[in-house]
Protein backbone atom coordinates (compact mmCIF):
# COMPACT_ATOMS: atom_id res chain seq x y z
CA UNK A 1 0.00 0.00 0.00
CA UNK A 2 1.54 3.38 -0.89
CA UNK A 3 1.23 5.40 2.15
CA UNK A 4 -0.09 9.63 1.58
CA UNK A 5 2.98 11.65 3.14
CA UNK A 6 1.89 14.73 4.26
CA UNK A 7 4.32 17.43 6.06
CA UNK A 8 3.21 19.96 8.95
CA UNK A 9 4.67 22.95 9.00
CA UNK A 10 4.77 26.10 10.78
CA UNK A 11 6.84 28.40 12.72
CA UNK A 12 7.60 27.95 16.52
CA UNK A 13 4.83 29.09 18.76
CA UNK A 14 1.76 28.91 15.51
CA UNK A 15 -0.24 26.08 16.42
CA UNK A 16 1.14 22.68 14.92
CA UNK A 17 0.76 21.02 18.08
CA UNK A 18 -2.70 22.06 18.29
CA UNK A 19 -3.36 20.95 14.60
CA UNK A 20 -1.64 17.05 15.62
CA UNK A 21 -3.95 16.93 18.61
CA UNK A 22 -7.07 17.42 16.66
CA UNK A 23 -5.37 14.74 13.75
CA UNK A 24 -4.57 12.43 16.53
CA UNK A 25 -8.24 12.49 17.91
CA UNK A 26 -9.68 11.65 14.63
CA UNK A 27 -6.89 8.53 14.18
CA UNK A 28 -4.48 9.89 11.97
CA UNK A 29 -0.83 8.51 12.42
CA UNK A 30 1.51 11.90 13.51
CA UNK A 31 5.14 11.42 13.20
CA UNK A 32 6.20 14.67 15.39
CA UNK A 33 10.23 14.84 14.43
CA UNK A 34 10.48 16.62 17.33
CA UNK A 35 10.16 13.52 19.27
CA UNK A 36 12.39 11.70 16.64
CA UNK A 37 14.77 14.01 17.26
CA UNK A 38 14.63 13.57 21.05
CA UNK A 39 14.91 9.71 20.53
CA UNK A 40 17.89 9.64 18.66
CA UNK A 41 20.01 11.58 21.47
CA UNK A 42 18.72 9.33 24.12
CA UNK A 43 21.35 7.61 26.55
CA UNK A 44 23.93 5.38 24.79
CA UNK A 45 22.45 5.89 21.38
CA UNK A 46 25.50 6.92 18.49
CA UNK A 47 23.42 10.86 17.64
CA UNK A 48 24.22 11.30 21.46
CA UNK A 49 28.00 10.01 21.39
CA UNK A 50 28.38 12.50 17.99
CA UNK A 51 27.18 15.54 19.84
CA UNK A 52 29.47 14.59 23.04
CA UNK A 53 32.53 14.27 20.73
CA UNK A 54 31.90 17.63 19.22
CA UNK A 55 30.61 19.80 21.97
CA UNK A 56 32.02 18.01 25.16
CA UNK A 57 30.39 17.12 28.01
CA UNK A 58 29.34 20.21 29.20
CA UNK A 59 25.93 19.52 26.81
CA UNK A 60 24.91 16.87 29.53
CA UNK A 61 23.31 16.63 32.30
CA UNK A 62 24.14 15.13 35.48
CA UNK A 63 22.67 12.02 35.05
CA UNK A 64 24.47 11.91 31.42
CA UNK A 65 21.36 12.68 29.33
CA UNK A 66 21.19 15.52 27.02
CA UNK A 67 21.14 19.26 28.33
CA UNK A 68 18.77 20.46 25.62
CA UNK A 69 18.72 23.72 26.81
CA UNK A 70 22.88 23.85 26.79
CA UNK A 71 22.56 22.57 23.14
CA UNK A 72 19.63 25.64 22.46
CA UNK A 73 22.49 28.18 23.23
CA UNK A 74 25.07 25.84 21.20
CA UNK A 75 22.64 26.24 18.00
CA UNK A 76 22.28 30.13 18.39
CA UNK A 77 26.14 30.46 19.46
CA UNK A 78 27.21 30.58 15.78
CA UNK A 79 26.66 29.25 12.11
CA UNK A 80 29.26 26.73 12.64
CA UNK A 81 27.37 25.46 15.82
CA UNK A 82 23.89 24.95 13.89
CA UNK A 83 25.76 23.19 10.97
CA UNK A 84 27.39 21.03 13.11
CA UNK A 85 24.47 19.72 15.22
CA UNK A 86 22.36 19.63 11.94
CA UNK A 87 24.97 17.19 10.22
CA UNK A 88 25.11 15.36 13.35
CA UNK A 89 21.39 14.42 13.52
CA UNK A 90 19.22 15.65 10.33
CA UNK A 91 20.39 12.19 8.38
CA UNK A 92 19.76 10.16 11.69
CA UNK A 93 16.46 11.98 12.05
CA UNK A 94 15.08 11.15 8.28
CA UNK A 95 16.18 7.73 8.31
CA UNK A 96 14.20 6.84 11.50
CA UNK A 97 11.19 9.01 10.21
CA UNK A 98 11.41 6.76 6.76
CA UNK A 99 11.29 3.09 8.87
CA UNK A 100 8.51 4.51 11.12
CA UNK A 101 6.41 5.35 7.84
CA UNK A 102 6.84 1.99 6.87
CA UNK A 103 5.87 0.12 10.53
CA UNK A 104 2.58 1.95 10.19
CA UNK A 105 1.57 0.51 6.72
CA UNK A 106 -1.63 3.25 6.39
CA UNK A 107 -3.17 4.81 3.49
CA UNK A 108 -1.71 8.60 5.06
CA UNK A 109 0.26 9.68 7.79
CA UNK A 110 0.90 13.38 8.62
CA UNK A 111 4.73 14.02 9.88
CA UNK A 112 5.44 17.35 12.27
CA UNK A 113 8.21 18.88 10.23
CA UNK A 114 9.18 22.18 11.73
CA UNK A 115 12.14 22.83 9.56
CA UNK A 116 10.82 21.71 6.21
CA UNK A 117 11.71 24.66 4.71
CA UNK A 118 14.51 25.43 5.71
CA UNK A 119 16.21 21.86 4.77
CA UNK A 120 14.25 21.56 1.91
CA UNK A 121 12.92 18.60 2.26
CA UNK A 122 9.58 18.94 0.52
CA UNK A 123 10.15 16.40 -2.09
CA UNK A 124 10.21 13.57 0.89
CA UNK A 125 6.42 14.43 0.94
CA UNK A 126 3.39 14.25 -1.10
CA UNK A 127 1.40 17.34 0.40
CA UNK A 128 1.89 20.35 2.67
CA UNK A 129 -0.29 21.56 5.21
CA UNK A 130 0.56 24.52 6.58
CA UNK A 131 -0.03 26.12 10.09
CA UNK A 132 0.37 30.14 9.70
CA UNK A 133 0.23 33.12 11.84
CA UNK A 134 1.42 36.42 11.86
CA UNK A 135 4.40 37.31 13.82
CA UNK A 136 3.00 39.55 16.62
CA UNK A 137 0.76 36.87 17.71
CA UNK A 138 3.62 34.43 17.10
CA UNK A 139 6.37 36.57 19.34
CA UNK A 140 3.29 36.51 22.10
CA UNK A 141 2.64 33.15 22.11
CA UNK A 142 6.68 31.99 21.96
CA UNK A 143 6.81 34.30 24.82
CA UNK A 144 4.52 32.92 27.25
CA UNK A 145 6.87 29.50 27.11
CA UNK A 146 8.84 28.88 30.07
CA UNK A 147 12.02 30.17 30.08
CA UNK A 148 11.55 32.20 27.47
CA UNK A 149 12.83 36.15 27.43
CA UNK A 150 12.16 38.81 24.30
CA UNK A 151 15.68 38.67 22.71
CA UNK A 152 15.75 34.47 22.56
CA UNK A 153 12.52 34.31 21.36
CA UNK A 154 13.47 36.81 18.43
CA UNK A 155 16.56 34.96 17.68
CA UNK A 156 14.39 31.76 17.33
CA UNK A 157 11.71 33.19 14.90
CA UNK A 158 14.34 35.14 13.00
CA UNK A 159 16.43 31.52 12.63
CA UNK A 160 13.78 30.15 10.62
CA UNK A 161 12.01 30.68 7.19
CA UNK A 162 9.80 33.34 6.45
CA UNK A 163 6.33 33.19 6.33
CA UNK A 164 6.69 34.05 2.76
CA UNK A 165 9.10 31.29 2.42
CA UNK A 166 6.65 29.43 3.94
CA UNK A 167 3.53 29.99 2.23
CA UNK A 168 6.00 29.78 -1.18
CA UNK A 169 5.48 25.57 -0.37
CA UNK A 170 2.35 25.69 -2.51
CA UNK A 171 4.65 25.95 -5.83
CA UNK A 172 6.50 22.65 -4.72
CA UNK A 173 3.65 20.66 -3.49
CA UNK A 174 -0.22 20.70 -2.98
CA UNK A 175 -0.14 22.94 -0.01
CA UNK A 176 -3.06 23.72 2.71
CA UNK A 177 -3.06 26.76 4.43
CA UNK A 178 -4.26 26.73 8.26
CA UNK A 179 -4.39 30.32 9.01
CA UNK A 180 -4.41 30.81 13.40
CA UNK A 181 -4.83 34.13 14.64
CA UNK A 182 -8.67 33.55 15.94
CA UNK A 183 -9.54 32.05 18.92
CA UNK A 184 -8.56 28.21 19.69
CA UNK A 185 -12.15 27.14 18.68
CA UNK A 186 -11.92 28.56 15.16
CA UNK A 187 -8.56 26.49 14.73
CA UNK A 188 -9.83 23.29 15.46
CA UNK A 189 -12.70 23.48 13.43
CA UNK A 190 -10.72 24.47 10.50
CA UNK A 191 -8.13 21.86 11.18
CA UNK A 192 -11.50 19.22 11.37
CA UNK A 193 -12.51 20.19 8.27
CA UNK A 194 -8.97 20.10 6.44
CA UNK A 195 -8.44 16.23 8.42
CA UNK A 196 -11.97 15.07 6.67
CA UNK A 197 -10.50 16.64 3.57
CA UNK A 198 -7.69 14.59 3.63
CA UNK A 199 -9.19 11.33 4.61
CA UNK A 200 -11.44 11.20 1.36
CA UNK A 201 -8.41 11.80 -0.77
Amino acid sequence: MKTLKIALTGGIACGKSSVSQVFKKLSIPIIDLDVVAREIVGPNTQGLSELISHFGNNILNDDKTLNREVLRQELFENNENQEAIEKILHPKILEKMQMDIKKLNTRLVVVEVPLLVEQNLSNLFDRAIVVDCDEQNQLKRLLNRKNMDEKLAKTMISAQASRKQRLALSKKLPTDILENNSQIFKMEQKAQDLAQKLLNL
